[in-house]
């Protein structure tokens, strides 16, 4: 499969969704990174990005007089199956002020992937599942010396999970949770990296759109993520069944838990294929 890399600004790629017909999901992707525009600023931003696109060869003036345009084959191809992919695994990094976000949108047995840097930068390539370790651990910044030599997890019901990560949590709150001191000394490492990444957590979530969907995609797979000082932590619920309470898994993942989980995670995105395990 082609690896060939295309690198897009977000006014370059907005500009080419709106031209291919996705006025829609352009106008999400710029109103999110620049607000209201009047009709002057959307001008000037997509000349500009006309030009650009022109430079790096996406994008040819084919009749000087009609200022006809026309789009490389291999560009039309990928914006085509970004607008009408309904099944993606999406990751959401944050990292010193930018939002780092990887996305693997599923569609007609291809699989785009679609790596945004602050909604500024957007690099796109074909993809298939052997590469997704690898892409997952890059956004996370993960790698060998990142994990522990042994697994560690305590199950927490929703109501301490949401006492846990509140803003005026305290650790004398463990008392009433009737914990054993191992798993206290367990949420008290968890709670210092939370506060260290400022009270948020990354996440690795597969999202599928359906014809119902009025709000946007249905996640139906999901996995919050804390790097930590000396812990990979992995967050999810481990009951099985979506109607009933959640029971939440606070895990100190070693690396082959964390390859287990990755896995398990591409499969039940893609299960007809076959998964690497990187």
């Amino acid at each position: 499969m082609d690896k060939q890399t295309v690198i897009l600004t977000l006014e370059e790629l907005g500009f080419a969704l709106t031209a291919l017909g996705a006025e829609d999901m352009a106008s999400g992707l710029l109103q999110s990174y620049y607000g209201e525009l009047t009709e002057d600023r959307w001008e000037l931003l997509f000349h500009a990005a006309t030009h650009s696109l022109i430079s790096k060869g996406l994008m040819e003036q084919r009749d000087d007089e009609q200022q006809q345009l026309e789009f490389d084959e291999f560009i039309v191809d990928m914006l085509a199956h970004l607008a009408q992919s309904r099944q993606m695994l999406r990751g959401y990094k944050e990292q010193q002020d930018k939002q780092n976000t990887l996305t693997i949108h599923h569609g007609n047995e291809r699989f785009l992937y679609h790596f945004s840097s602050h909604n500024e930068l957007h690099f796109f390539r074909w993809s298939s599942p052997e590469d997704w370790h690898h892409d997952i651990d890059q956004l996370f910044g993960l790698s060998a010396s990142s994990f522990n030599a042994h697994n560690q997890y305590v199950d927490l019901t929703e109501e301490q999970w949401n006492e846990l990560t509140s803003s005026n949590f305290t650790m004398q709150q463990l008392a009433t949770w009737k914990l054993q001191v191992s798993d206290q000394l367990m949420i008290q490492d968890w709670r210092e990296d939370f506060n260290r990444n400022h009270c948020s957590l990354d996440n690795l979530s597969q999202m599928v759109y359906t014809d119902t969907d009025k709000e946007g995609p249905s996640v139906t797979n999901l996995l919050f993520v804390l790097t930590g000082t000396n812990h990979v932590w992995v967050v999810r619920n481990t009951e099985l069944d979506m109607q009933a309470t959640p029971r939440l898994r606070i895990e100190s993942v070693t690396e082959a838990d964390w390859r287990e989980r990755i896995t398990h995670f591409i499969q039940a995105f893609v299960p007809d294929e076959a998964v690497f395990r990187g």
